[in-house]
């Protein structure tokens, strides 16, 4: 078994693909900044976070979001004059002692090569950096940083040089109009707005962008897991690990009155060109690829569109919600994104409608539902989709 680290510890690791995992008793946000040998980054991509998914060349890339989240980071790929790069968490409301627990995990395939617990009696911080990797004598090392901060993301991230946009920008008086020389544009500042559906906040209008469309408009599932099953056919017909196959899937009404549903299971994933406007990524049949799976809705016919229901079902594994730590988010051209977690289903169902999207005319409103079931079936005869159900497979 693997010693937690006490802070300010370090270890020597290996120079390869390896994945951090930092894992919280409550939901957190957590990022990555690569710093220069200021301590500080140098361009947008040097930080990734939810809203910006890997760096410049994907060495550096937020592979799942949760209780449990995992970065991919490819030392082989790093650029040679990147000397760190650090993990923090932050909260949006309360401190980090409110999470009840915080660790971070170095891994190496399969085995753990550091692991640390963060000490979480009376921190007063809504930030914590957490650790880094970084570079000393040719030599990638692994330090327990476990540093409190006080302000939030939009503070940490200042701190590591990162411009972030004012979201109350002043009021705009008005000036002289002068003729000056035409300087180059700014770089655009980085936007830490993020949209979560929650019980209480369920849902959100969105109108559409300047050429009067939504255009893709992209639905992500991502979930940890559990074990693999290893060992061949005699090992999985005895074993009792936790492995879950979940599914994300969607019902389309379209305004002519077509119904349909894409989803995996007997391997119906539409079309984004064409009736219903929507497909499905492929299947993830693990949860193990980096991404999850994904869901193209074709928002430049969202004229054509009635209603959409986001869904997930488990198709293997025990129904565990809350260990699955699934996240579903919706990410439409000029919005922030906008996320709802799979984390409050009872466990003796394995269907959740996660969220729906209406035409309302022309705009998009997004509700979330998080309504459990047994069953496609049961789901049908709730919201009335009227299909014939019969076993399916994949």
């Amino acid at each position: 078994m693997t010693t937690s680290m006490m802070p300010g510890a370090n270890q020597s690791i290996v120079t390869d693909l390896l994945s951090v995992h930092v894992t919280t008793g409550k939901v957190a946000d957590v990022s990555c900044f690569q710093l220069y040998a200021d301590g500080k980054t140098q361009s947008d991509p040097d930080f990734v976070f939810y809203g910006q998914k890997h760096n410049e060349n994907n060495s550096v890339r937020l592979a799942r979001e949760g209780l449990t989240t995992v970065f991919e980071v490819d030392l082989t790929r790093i650029k040679p004059d990147v000397q760190r790069i650090a993990f923090t968490i932050t909260v949006d409301s309360g401190t980090i002692a409110s999470l009840s627990s915080a660790s971070i995990a170095v891994k190496h395939q399969q085995d753990t090569l550091c692991y640390a617990d963060v000490p979480m009696q009376a921190r007063s911080e809504v930030a914590l950096i957490l650790g880094e990797l970084y570079r000393r004598n040719d030599q990638w090392k692994f330090r327990f940083v476990c540093q409190g901060f006080n302000g939030g993301l939009a503070a940490l991230a200042e701190h590591y040089g990162v411009e972030i946009e004012d979201s109350s920008p002043a009021p705009v008086e008005p000036v002289p109009v002068v003729q000056t020389p035409t300087a180059a544009p700014a770089a655009p500042a980085i936007n830490l707005s993020k949209i979560t559906l929650t019980k209480t906040s369920p849902s959100i209008n969105l109108k559409k962008n300047s050429s009067n469309t939504f255009g893709q408009i992209r639905v992500n599932l991502n979930w940890n897991q559990g074990p693999k099953k290893t060992g061949g056919l005699l090992a999985s017909m005895f074993s009792t690990d936790t492995s879950i196959d979940l599914d994300l899937g969607a019902y389309i009404h379209l305004r002519d009155g077509r119904k349909d549903l894409i989803q995996a299971l007997d391997k119906n994933f539409g079309n984004y060109s064409q009736p219903p406007y929507a497909e499905l990524q492929g299947d993830d049949r693990t949860g193990a690829h980096s991404d999850g799976e994904w869901i193209h809705i074709n928002g430049d016919q969202w004229a054509d569109i009635t209603e959409v229901l986001i869904y997930a079902f488990i198709y293997e594994g025990s129904p565990n919600w809350s260990k699955t730590c699934g996240i579903a988010t919706l990410h439409i051209p000029g919005q922030p994104p906008i996320e709802t977690r799979l984390t409050e289903g009872p466990d003796d169902r394995g269907f959740c409608v996660i969220a729906r999207l209406i035409n309302i005319n022309g705009e998009l409103k997004v509700e979330r539902l998080d309504e459990y079931f047994n069953g496609h079936r049961q789901a049908d005869d709730a919201y009335g989709w009227g299909f014939a159900w019969a076993p399916g497979k994949k």
